[in-house]
This record gives structure tokens, C-alpha cells and sequence, in this order.
């Protein structure tokens, strides 16, 4: 840095000597000629003096640029109104005798300070050296004036005074009189005789050496030397009579160049006396030139530190704290004009763009830890406002919502540094409309960014720029939020100063946006996923009609009731409450009030039970009760309760409607200490109440007549699965969105010789129970094949839906069964389908796990069945190969009619698409439900509103006068995805 400085003021020296050293030639060439001709060398004297006297000029005018800049520094002349300005500019004056006047002017010209009494109010504001020191807020030189306060001839001079903004306060002057001239007259000795005259553009005398009271203010034009000094050739030589009759030799120059024009110096020389003062003339140049150039060398010194050298060292400071760091480093030098005021400038500018890059930065780092850290939509937004106020620096922020209203709303919904109601009043909208062409429906509208670096003057901020003055805000920005492709909202900046959003610093903040916009997005999905998951399992848990729990919770309840009795060797009792001709009322009153029936019915029973007890409807009419703790008093008692509160009168649609029940009891360990026996035997102590007529009934093993019959039917079944005495029917599965025929559901009928239709509820849990689930389920596949096979000699090529139980997948030889089947049809995977109920999925998750992707691998349709009814684990379902999910016919039956149910079916088609799976709806009996379910887009129907369960012949009637035709060449159903693609598509339509 010393030899950077050091350095750059020996150039200025050498500079400076390059332009004195022409000087002393010019005077050896002088002195030569004055040695060959006196004449000569007196015309070349008088010149000098001229010039000496412009130099003279120039001089003061230097010293006087110096001393403004001094008084502008003062505190007493800065300060507005400062008692003691007056007596600090009288003592200044005192030391200076060619000032006139030192004074302090307000920027509107009004003098308040002044070196000399002010006796009355002075304005100055139409003088040009003050004009131009406010214009130009730099040293400003005037014309030779009258003064108005002093009253005296002289050359007026103003230096601004700047506020720490760089606006002008102030403006300090000086008058410099011309007393200067006698005393430059006298001090240089002219020869006798000699005249020393100075007058302005228009030809009036401003000084006059000698007689000045003689000559000052005469106007002198017309005069042949005021011509020839007001001609064309600027500085020059001639012989003339003077103005008082005396010849002498002028030379004349322009002594100072004013707003309105030069004035001029001349030295004449009687030309009797020139010749004999020629070699002092010479020897008196020379000296003056020799201090002429050590003051310019002195002025170079010290102007270079002043002018130069301090400014270089300032700009080396700052740039020195900006590479450490420190981005508030600034130069602090004024922004002139010239190149170094303009390097400060470009600097400054720099260091400011970087740190306003910088706190975006800053705010968008901030911005990233509240995404991981905030769980909560609004308080993300909040934060985030907060971030962009505290961290940022910013004056405000604000996020908006877009509304989807007739004005087409912006909602404000979270803010920082700015208030809410005042966001209230401000009517957002995202209109094509004055108040929509601002930056926040501009970039709602457009999608991109909108900035407006220039509140006070842009016209689209025009509606709100009031607002913004009062709130100090000078800058805004508006950036898009879109989530999953569309814009949701803005994020809004606001900066009090002016041009705050640069390129840089926009497309910082635009990242901060669209994280906050991913951080939106994921959110809401997380969200969507919650309720999502919450709803299916509420709907797993609990009877979407009575809100009481279902039958899957009442047994897992009971299931862990029977292991804690066992540990604790206390008893409990199960209770099974069935009402009594349900059936005749919802023939007579319809199912809608059938509904409202068992929805009282399920209040009464839970409040006679209290809350020692879990309450579950089980089934149609049937309602269960668990006492986990209990005895047959205890369990006698509760009974007793329950058809007590039944015996109040039900009201329906104005009809008055006794309700009877019966109630079986089982107790434990007296009548099972298993789940499915203590189930078996409180539904027959059920049915041994009815057939009695008691109101209640404890289990009789004795009475128990379900057994013997049970054994027979058993028998019969194996004989008609042996002897092919079975049937499948087979329900169409219609494709929604193409509104074809994709496939159909087989279903087993068993024709009893004695018995008829037999109930397929009745004879597959016996199938479960007895171990012929396996033997049914093989003549069940072997059949789907086979009539799948004939369907596509006939060209019809359908995939038949199959189900399994749980102990089909706990099967050892599952897989190679189908293999083995397949191969024997000459079928491949297409042909079926097969379908798991939740339950038997969840009986051994672990191992359903594998056997599903073992049969996935061979490239079957895997369908997850009664979704919702049964299901306990939403994390497992992910890792399950399946390619559709089907809604249990319940949740569809009541969506109408029950908003529980209808928010069931939408979270799980939701959740299920989520997961790209595959929605079917079961049980659709009219055009309303369809239409529901299609505007949820799920994705394939089923139920009587298409077809009813039907034999194989009657299916292809069905089919063919069907408006739901297959599609050309077939229909096909689901290509099994391969379990290496995860849930990140659902499996195709083939």
C-alpha cells in the first residue's frame, strides 16, 4: 500500500514538472529575444505580467476552492440555524482581506449565515456560482458581481455542503473583491508609468491600477485596447495610446472565465521607460517562475493526497473488508463524475448487490431448515415470512392464496412485519383488472415472477402506493407457489429501499419460492395420506352405519381378552344380541329407516352396557357384547339392561315401533376358551333363546343341535365337491372409464338336494372350519379354467376372478398347484384373477407377503378383497404385490346416504391411486351410486345396477345384449406388475 501511494505521487510531481519545465524554455527564448531587442523584451515583460496576474487569479480562486471545503466541514456551518455560524465566518474574514463576505445559504438560497450583519433577508438563489454548486454539488464559480450585502465589485464562489444521503444542505460562498490587483500592482513594482487594468465581457473597468477611484465602473468598449482585449484573439500584444494619452505597450489575456464570459487583464507599459527596465523585467520573470513552480509542486503534493492519493487508499480499505467478508464495506467517497468518483460508485454498487445476494441467500438457507424442521402448513408459512423479515432484512412478507371466487380472491394467509388487517384492505385479486395488474396477480396469472423495483414511480403499483409511502416500503416482489402444476398462491418481498430485487436476487428468492411450494405440496400430500390412512382405518375398526366397532375390532378385542383371562384366571362373557323380525321392517319401512332403527338400537345397547363393556355390531341385525371381566350374574345382569332399554317404543317417520330381542350368552372358560368356539356357542345360545322364547339364554351344550348338523353337512359338501355337484356363477366387472366388460367375479353355488340354494355364508365358513376350504377351492379354480377355456374358443377372453382364503395361502403347495393347473389347460396368467380378503392376508402377513409374490411372479392379477373391513396395517399394504383394492359393498351401499361412508370410499380410492393401485367398487345397485363413484374416478364396477351373480349360460345372454360390450377381440383384466417396480405404477389394461 506505501509503495502503491508513493508511487502515485511521484507520477503526479513528474507530471507536474512536464508541464512547468515548457515554462522556463519559454523564458530562456524571451530573455534571448529581449537581449536582441529591447522593444521586444518590454512587450514580452508586460505579458508576463498579464499572465502572472491570471495566475495570481487562478491562485486565489484555488485557495478559495480550499477554504469553502474547509468551512463546509465546520459543525458550526453545518448545522442548520447554529448560533455561533456568524462569529466563526467574522473570524475567518479577519485574516483574509480579498474576501469581501463569508456566508451559508439554504438550498433555496436564503442566506442565515453570513461573515458581515445581515440587515435584511438575501436570496442567492439566482446567482449561477450558487446554481452550480447545488446542480452540480461542487465548487460553483460566479461572475464579478455588485454584492448585495457588501455592496462592493467582486467574484462570487459556492461550495454544496452534503448531507450523509449526498444531498445538498447547504451552500458556503465567499466574494473575493479585486483589492488583490493594487496590491499585485504594487507588489511587482511596475514600471513608472505603467497601468495594471481589468474589465469584465461588456468592457466596464473592474480594477484599475493606479487612480482606481478614477476608472472603476467606467465603461470603456469603445476604447481601441477594450476592443482588441474583447476580440477574438483571447491574449495578445499592441502599442497604443492609452486611455489618459500616454503610448505605452500592452499586453492583455483573459484573467477568468465566468458563467457569462470572460474577463480580461491588461498590463501597458509606457515605451519610454520599457527599454531600460527590459533586464530587471527578465530577472523579475524568471524568480516568479521558479516560485511559481515550487507552489505548483507544493499544490501537487498536497492536492494529490487531498484529491488522489486519500480517495486510492479509501477504495483499497473497502476492497480490502469486501474480500475478508465484510459485504457492508463501502468506500464512503462521494459519486462524482470523474473516473475515480465514478470507480467509487461501480464499487459501492457492487458491495451492495452482493449483500442484498447475500441476505437472499441467508433467507433461502433459513428457508430450507424450517422445511425439515416445521411439520404444519401454516406454521411453514409463518416461518417462512418470519425468515424472510428477520433473516432476510426485508421490510415484509406475506403468502396468499388463490380463491377460485367471482373476484377471483388473493386470501392472505400468513405474514410477517406487516399487519393483517392492513392485508385485508388491500382487495388482492388475480383479475385481469387494475388492481389484478399489480405483482401479485401478474404472477398468479403468469406463472412467473413479478418484481417492481420502483414503488413511487411504477404505474401498476398505482392502486396500493399511498399504502406503501405511509408503511415505508419502496420495493416488491410477487413469486408463483405451484403445487403439483398449479399455482396455489404467491410469496410476496418487500424491501424499503428502492431497486431491491436485482436478477441475482430475484432468482434466489424464486428458489426460496418453489421450495416453499414442494414444502406446500408435500405437505397437503402428507395430510391427504393421514386422513387417507385414518379413514380406511376407521373403516377397518368400525361399522361405518352405527359408528360402533365392527366385528374385526370386537374379536381382535376378544382374542386378547381370552389371553389376558388366561394369565389373570378370571372369567368374561360374551354376549350376542339378534332383534327380532328386522327383516318384516325393512320390508314394510324401507332400509333407510331400517338404519335409523339399528343406529338407536346400537345407542340404547351401548348405554345400558356402560363403560365396562365393548359394544360391536356384528352383522345385519346383530349386535355383540364383550364383559372382560365377568360372571353369569354379571352377564345376566347386562342382559336384562339391554332388553330393558329395548322395551321403550322406537320412533320412525312418525310410527311407533316395539322392538323385541333375543340375547345368547357364553361364558369363558365354562363354554370355549378359543375364539371361533366361544363365537359359535353364544350365536347358538342366540338361536336357543328364539326357539324357547326367552328373552335370554346361557349356552346349553346340551340343547346345542348346530353340532349334528354341522357333521352332516360337512359330509355332504365333501360328496359334492367330489361328485362336481357345485356351480359357479359369474358377476360382470365393468371397466368405468371405458365402460366395457373387463372381467368377472366366480362364485360358488352349492344346489342342495333337500335343502336348495344353500347360502354360500353358511356352507364356506363350514368349509373353513372342517378343512374342505382346500378340496373347494381346487374344484373352484379347476372350473374357472375350464370355463375360461371355452369362453375363448369362443373368442370371448375373459379373466375369471378367483378367491382365496387363508388357508389357501397357507398352502405348502399353492404355486405348484397353479403351475401344474395351468399347464394342464394350456392356460397362462391372463385367465385369472385371484382375490384375498384382508383378514386372511393379516392372519399371516409375513407369509401372505411371500406366497402373493410368488404367484405375482407368474404373472397373476392379485386383488386385495372387502378392503376396509378387515385391514390393520397401511404400511403393509405398500409392500404388497397387489394391482387393485376392492371396496367392501357396505362402504359403497351407504356413501349416499352416510358422509362417513361416502369420505371412507373417496380417502380409500385416493390412497389407493396414491399407491398406484387399482380401485374396484362392489355392490353399485343403482345410476346415483355409479355416478358418484365415477366422479371419485374409480376405476371398475360391480354390483346388481350391472349384473347379478349368474350361471355361465345366462352370463352369455347377459353379455350379449349388454350395453357394456368387451372391447375388440375380448376384454382383458390386470397384467400382474412385477414386484421389482414397487408401487410406482399400477398395472395395465391389457
Amino acid at each position: 500500500m506505501r509503495r502503491s501511494s508513493i508511487g502515485l505521487r511521484a507520477r503526479l510531481l513528474l507530471l507536474v514538472l512536464a508541464a512547468v519545465i515548457p515554462a522556463f524554455g519559454l523564458i530562456g527564448y524571451t530573455a534571448i529575444g529581449q537581449r536582441q531587442q529591447a522593444a521586444l523584451d518590454a512587450e514580452k515583460h508586460a505579458m508576463n505580467l498579464v499572465r502572472l496576474a491570471a495566475r495570481e487569479q487562478s491562485q486565489l480562486i484555488a485557495s478559495t476552492r480550499q477554504l469553502l471545503m474547509s468551512l463546509a466541514q465546520l459543525p458550526a456551518v453545518r448545522a442548520p440555524g447554529a448560533a455561533s455560524c456568524h462569529k466563526v465566518l467574522a473570524d475567518l474574514l479577519k485574516p483574509h482581506p480579498y474576501y469581501t463576505n463569508l456566508g451559508v445559504a439554504t438550498p433555496d438560497g436564503r442566506v442565515h449565515c453570513s461573515a458581515l450583519p445581515l440587515t435584511q433577508t438575501v436570496n442567492i438563489a439566482d446567482r449561477s456560482y450558487f446554481q452550480r454548486a447545488v446542480r452540480f454539488r461542487d465548487f460553483g464559480v460566479g461572475d464579478y458581481q455588485i454584492g448585495r450585502i457588501t455592496g462592493i465589485s467582486a467574484i462570487n464562489f459556492g461550495y454544496p455542503i452534503l448531507d450523509a444521503g449526498g444531498s445538498v444542505q447547504a451552500v458556503v460562498y465567499a466574494a473575493l473583491n479585486l483589492s488583490w490587483v493594487n496590491q499585485l500592482a504594487t507588489g511587482i513594482e511596475l514600471p513608472a508609468g505603467s497601468t495594471l487594468t481589468v474589465v469584465d465581457s461588456r468592457g466596464t473597468i473592474l480594477a484599475r491600477y493606479p487612480d482606481p477611484e478614477k476608472w472603476v465602473g467606467k465603461s470603456m468598449g469603445e476604447t481601441p485596447l477594450i476592443k482588441m482585449m474583447l476580440g477574438p484573439h483571447g491574449e495578445g500584444t499592441t502599442e497604443l495610446d492609452g486611455m489618459d494619452g500616454v503610448t505605452r505597450l500592452y499586453a492583455f489575456a483573459p484573467l477568468h472565465d465566468g458563467p457569462s464570459g470572460n474577463a480580461y487583464v491588461s498590463v501597458g507599459i509606457p515605451k519610454a521607460v520599457a527599454l531600460a527596465a527590459a533586464h530587471q523585467a527578465f530577472a523579475r520573470g524568471m524568480t516568479w517562475l521558479l516560485v511559481v513552480a515550487v507552489l505548483a509542486l507544493a499544490a501537487a503534493w498536497v492536492g494529490g493526497e487531498v484529491f488522489v492519493l486519500r480517495r486510492v487508499r479509501a477504495l483499497a480499505t473497502a476492497a480490502q473488508r469486501l474480500a475478508k467478508g465484510d459485504l457492508s464495506a463501502r468506500t464512503g467517497l462521494p459519486h462524482g463524475g470523474e473516473e475515480l468518483g465514478r470507480l467509487a460508485r461501480n464499487f459501492d454498487d457492487m458491495a451492495y448487490a452482493l449483500e442484498r445476494v447475500n441476505r437472499a441467500l441467508k433467507m433461502l438457507s433459513a428457508g430450507n431448515r424450517t422445511l425439515l424442521r416445521i411439520d404444519n402448513e401454516t406454521d411453514l408459512l409463518r416461518e417462512m415470512c418470519r425468515v424472510a423479515v428477520e433473516v432476510g432484512g426485508y421490510r415484509m412478507a406475506w403468502v396468499g392464496y388463490v380463491e377460485h371466487d367471482e373476484a377471483k380472491s388473493i386470501r392472505p394467509v400468513a405474514h410477517a412485519g406487516i399487519e393483517e388487517d392492513h392485508l385485508a384492505t388491500l382487495k388482492l385479486t388475480w383479475a385481469d383488472t387494475e388492481r389484478g395488474q399489480g405483482p401479485g396477480g401478474t404472477a398468479v396469472r403468469t406463472g412467473k415472477p413479478c418484481a417492481i423495483r420502483h414503488i413511487d414511480t411504477d404505474p401498476r403499483f398505482a392502486p396500493w402506493r399511498d399504502e406503501a409511502l405511509q408503511r415505508e416500503y419502496r420495493s416488491i416482489i410477487c413469486l408463483p407457489l405451484r403445487v403439483h402444476g398449479d399455482v396455489v398462491g404467491i410469496l410476496c418481498v418487500l424491501a424499503a429501499e428502492t431497486d431491491a430485487f436485482g436478477d441475482q436476487e430475484a432468482y434466489v428468492l424464486e428458489e426460496m419460492a418453489d421450495d416453499l411450494a414442494f414444502g406446500i405440496a408435500t405437505l397437503r400430500d402428507r395430510e391427504r395420506r393421514r386422513e387417507a390412512e385414518q379413514a380406511v382405518e376407521r373403516m377397518a375398526y368400525y361399522d361405518s352405519l352405527t359408528e360402533l366397532p365392527n366385528h374385526v375390532q370386537f374379536e381382535e378385542r376378544l382374542r386378547q381378552s381370552l389371553a389376558d383371562d388366561g394369565a389373570r384366571g378370571q372369567g368374561l362373557a360374551l354376549l350376542l344380541v339378534d332383534l327380532d323380525r328386522f327383516r318384516e321392517i325393512n320390508d314394510a319401512l324401507g332400509f333407510a329407516q331400517g338404519d335409523l332403527l339399528l343406529k338407536d338400537v346400537g345407542v340404547r345397547i351401548r348405554d345400558a352396557v356402560g363403560a365396562g363393556g365393548l359394544v360391536a355390531r356384528m352383522r345385519g341385525d346383530e349386535f355383540a357384547v364383550l364383559l372382560p371381566v365377568g360372571d353369569a350374574d354379571h352377564a345376566a345382569e347386562t342382559a336384562r339392561r339391554i332388553l330393558t332399554a329395548l322395551e321403550t317404543p322406537f320412533v320412525l317417520s312418525d310410527i311407533t315401533l316395539d322392538v323385541s330381542a333375543a340375547i345368547g350368552i357364553a361364558l369363558s372358560p365354562q363354554h370355549g376358551r378359543d375364539l371361533i368356539g366361544l363365537i359359535r356357542h353364544v350365536d347358538v345360545a342366540m338361536r336357543q333363546a328364539k326357539k324357547s322364547g326367552e328373552r335370554y339364554a346361557f349356552y346349553a351344550a346340551e340343547r346345542d343341535e348346530d353340532s349334528a348338523r354341522r357333521l352332516v353337512l360337512a359330509r355332504e359338501l365333501r360328496h359334492a365337491i367330489e361328485a362336481d355337484e357345485l356351480v359357479l356363477y359369474y358377476q360382470p366387472k365393468i371397466d368405468m372409464r371405458a365402460g366395457t366388460v373387463c372381467g368377472v367375479e366366480a362364485l360358488v353355488r352349492w344346489i342342495h338336494p333337500q335343502h336348495g340354494m344353500m347360502p354360500p355364508d353358511e356352507f364356506i365358513p363350514l368349509a373353513e372350519h372342517t378343512g374342505l376350504i382346500k378340496p373347494l377351492t381346487d374344484w373352484v379354480l379347476a372350473a374357472a379354467l375350464h370355463q375360461s377355456s371355452a369362453w375363448r374358443e369362443a373368442g370371448l377372453t375373459l379373466p375369471i376372478a378367483v378367491n382365496l382364503s387363508a388357508r389357501n395361502l397357507r398352502e405348502a403347495g399353492l404355486l405348484s398347484k397353479m403351475k401344474q393347473l395351468f399347464l394342464a389347460w394350456g392356460a397362462d396368467a391372463g385367465w385369472l384373477e385371484l382375490e384375498i380378503t384382508e383378514s386372511a392376508i393379516m392372519d399371516d402377513p409375513d407369509g401372505a407377503l411371500k406366497v402373493l409374490t410368488n404367484l405375482n411372479n407368474l404373472g397373476i392379477a392379485l386383488f386385495i378383497d372387502d378392503f376396509g373391513t378387515g385391514y390393520s396395517s397401511l404400511g403393509y399394504l405398500q409392500r404388497l404385490p397387489v394391482d387393485a383394492v376392492k371396496i367392501d359393498k357396505s362402504f359403497v351401499k351407504d356413501m349416499l346416504a352416510n358422509t362417513d361412508s361416502a369420505a371412507i370410499v373417496r380417502a380409500t380410492i385416493a390412497l389407493a391411486h396414491d399407491l398406484g393401485i387399482k380401485v374396484v367398487a362392489e355392490g353399485i345397485e343403482d345410476q346415483e351410486m355409479w355416478d358418484r363413484l365415477a366422479e371419485l374416478r374409480c376405476d371398475v364396477a360391480q354390483g346388481y345396477f350391472i349384473g347379478k351373480p349368474m350361471p355361465a349360460d345366462q352370463f352369455e345372454e347377459w353379455l350379449a345384449r349388454s350395453p357394456w360390450q368387451p372391447e375388440a377381440g375380448g376384454a382383458g383384466g390386470y397384467q400382474a406388475r412385477s414386484p421389482a417396480h414397487g408401487r410406482r405404477r399400477a398395472g395395465s389394461r391389457r
